[in-house]
C-alpha cells in the first residue's frame, strides 16, 4: 500500500462517523420525485456541500420538477463527469415512518441504496482527496450533475446529461453496485407503456347485458402482453399497475395497465412495441376498444472498450487496498445508458446492497 493509499484510508477512517451522519441526513429527508418541496431540501443540502468543497454550483431548470444541481471545479485538464440523482420512489412521510438505521455493517432507510448512498460516497471520496492534497484532482476538471427525476426517466435533465458528457473525457455513475459488489458495465434499454381499454358502463344487477366490461377485456390482453417476453433474448415485459372500475355493482367502462419493458436491442424493442400496440387495438369482447401509448426512454448500453478501460483503471487503483472489482450487466436502466454511447462510462460505483422490495432497501458496507 502506497503512502497515498494510507493517507486516504486514514482520513476516511477518521471521518467515518461524519460520513454516516451525512448519509443519515440525506436518507431522513424525503425526496420522492413528485414531492417538489422535499426534493428541494436535498438539492439545497447538496449544493451547500459541493460549494464547501470548492465547486461552483448552478441550478438547471427542471420544469415541473425541482431544479437539478450542477457543480464544477477546475477549468483545465482531463474532465470527469460524476452523475447521480436525488429523487427516490418513496412518498412523503416514508422517512419518518422508516428512518435511517444502522445494524452492524448494514444501513437501512428509504433511498439509502438508490441512491443516497452513492451521493454520500462521492462526497466523502472528494473530501478525502482534497484533504490529502490529491495531485490528480488538482490537475483535472470535475463536474457533478445530480438530477431530480431519474426515477421516471430523466425527462427534463437528459439533454443536460448528454451535453455534459460531450464536454468530458469519462463518466462515473453513482448508482448502487450490484448485490455482490460488481460495477455495472452495460444496461438494457428501458421502455414504459400504457394500455387503456374502453367499454360501456351499466348496472351489474339490473342491466348487465347493456355493459361492456373493460376489465374483462384487459384481463384477456394481459397474458398476450406477458407472452411478448423472450428469456433467450433477455426481454422482459411486466404488467406492473392496473387501475379501473368504480364499484362492484357497476360494469366498468375504463381500465388501464402500465407496463415495464427491458430489452437489449433496437430490433427487439421494435418487435415488442408493435406487439403491445397490436394487442391494445385488438378486441376480444364485441364493442370494447383500446389504445397504447408510451416509448422506450433509455437506450441500450452494450459493454464497450471505453468501459472496459475504465474498469481496468479501477481494478488497478483498488489492488493495493486489497479490493477487487468485477463488471456485470444489469436489466435496470440509468443515466449511464445515455452517456456510454458518447464517452467511456462506468456505472454502479455506489455502495452495494439489495432492494428487497419497492418499500425497503439495504445498503451493505464492509465491516
Amino acid at each position: 500500500m502506497t503512502a497515498r493509499h494510507q493517507a486516504i484510508r486514514a482520513w476516511l477512517t477518521e471521518h467515518e462517523r461524519e460520513a454516516i451522519a451525512f448519509l443519515a441526513e440525506l436518507v431522513n429527508q424525503d425526496s420522492g420525485t413528485f414531492d417538489r418541496p422535499e426534493v428541494n431540501k436535498v438539492g439545497d443540502l447538496l449544493a451547500r456541500t459541493f460549494a464547501g468543497l470548492g465547486f461552483r454550483t448552478d441550478r438547471l431548470p427542471g420544469g415541473q420538477y425541482r431544479d437539478h444541481v450542477l457543480a464544477t471545479r477546475g477549468d483545465q485538464g482531463p474532465g470527469l463527469l460524476c452523475i447521480g440523482h436525488m429523487d427516490t420512489v418513496f412518498p412523503a412521510g416514508t422517512a419518518a415512518a422508516r428512518p435511517f438505521a444502522v445494524n452492524g455493517s448494514r444501513a437501512t432507510g428509504p433511498g439509502v441504496l438508490d441512491m443516497k448512498g452513492g451521493l454520500a460516497a462521492l462526497t466523502f471520496a472528494l473530501r478525502a482527496l482534497l484533504a490529502t492534497a490529491s495531485p490528480v484532482l488538482g490537475r483535472m476538471r470535475c463536474t457533478i450533475l445530480v438530477n431530480t427525476e431519474e426515477e421516471i426517466g430523466s425527462p427534463t435533465s437528459r439533454e443536460a446529461i448528454v451535453a455534459e458528457a460531450r464536454r468530458h473525457d469519462a463518466v462515473v455513475v453513482l448508482e448502487p453496485a450490484r448485490p455482490n459488489g460488481e460495477c455495472v458495465i452495460g444496461r438494457k434499454r428501458v421502455g414504459h407503456f400504457r394500455v387503456e381499454v374502453f367499454g360501456r358502463q351499466a348496472h351489474a344487477g339490473s342491466q348487465p347485458e347493456l355493459g361492456i366490461n373493460a376489465i374483462s377485456e384487459l384481463a384477456r390482453k394481459i397474458p398476450a402482453l406477458e407472452a411478448l417476453a423472450d428469456a433467450a433474448q433477455g426481454t422482459t415485459v411486466n404488467v406492473g399497475v392496473v387501475r379501473g372500475g368504480e364499484r362492484p355493482n357497476v360494469v366498468p367502462d375504463y381500465v388501464l395497465a402500465d407496463l415495464d419493458l427491458r430489452i437489449w436491442s433496437d430490433a427487439e424493442g421494435e418487435r415488442v412495441r408493435r406487439g403491445i400496440e397490436e394487442i391494445a387495438l385488438r378486441s376480444t369482447i364485441p364493442g370494447a376498444s383500446g389504445k397504447c401509448s408510451g416509448k422506450i426512454s433509455f437506450p441500450a448500453w452494450a459493454t464497450n472498450e471505453g468501459t472496459r478501460r475504465m474498469l481496468a483503471i479501477l481494478q488497478a487503483a483498488a489492488a493495493p487496498l486489497g479490493l477487487t472489482f468485477a463488471g456485470t450487466t444489469s436489466g435496470g436502466g440509468s443515466d449511464g445508458n445515455r452517456t456510454a454511447a458518447i464517452v467511456p462510462t462506468l456505472d454502479g460505483l455506489g455502495p452495494g446492497g439489495a432492494s428487497c422490495t419497492a418499500r425497503r432497501s439495504i445498503l451493505s458496507c464492509p465491516a
